[in-house]
């Protein structure tokens, strides 16, 4: 099988109600969330781009276009541009279809 595992594609919305002190949770848009204000989402393409959709400082929508890529063994690596210029870098624990686990 070549490119990624198809079930890693797509709109992955933070369940922050399960992150734990070192990850966090991501599940696909069609999970049954509990009510929340706002969640946080990444967006993964099979072409190795990603957006992250956060808030900005004044609360609105803010989104920030990246990069992903698959490393292999069910892991991958999340890479998205900072303020400061210096790219932030995340690791994917773990990913299945209904759960994406990000270090935070």
């Amino acid at each position: 099988m070549s490119g990624p595992p198809p079930e890693i594609i797509g709109i992955w919305l933070h369940s922050h109600e399960d992150d734990t002190a070192s990850t966090m949770v991501f599940r696909p848009r069609h999970y049954a969330f509990g009510p929340a204000r706002w969640r946080d989402a990444i967006e993964l393409q099979a072409d190795g781009t990603c957006t992250w959709h956060g808030s900005g400082p004044d609360d609105r929508g803010l989104a920030v276009p990246g990069r992903w890529e698959d490393l292999g063994d069910g892991r991958a690596q999340i890479t998205l541009p900072t303020a400061a210029g210096e790219p932030s870098r995340r690791r994917v624990q773990s990913w299945t279809p209904e759960m994406l686990v990000v270090e935070k």
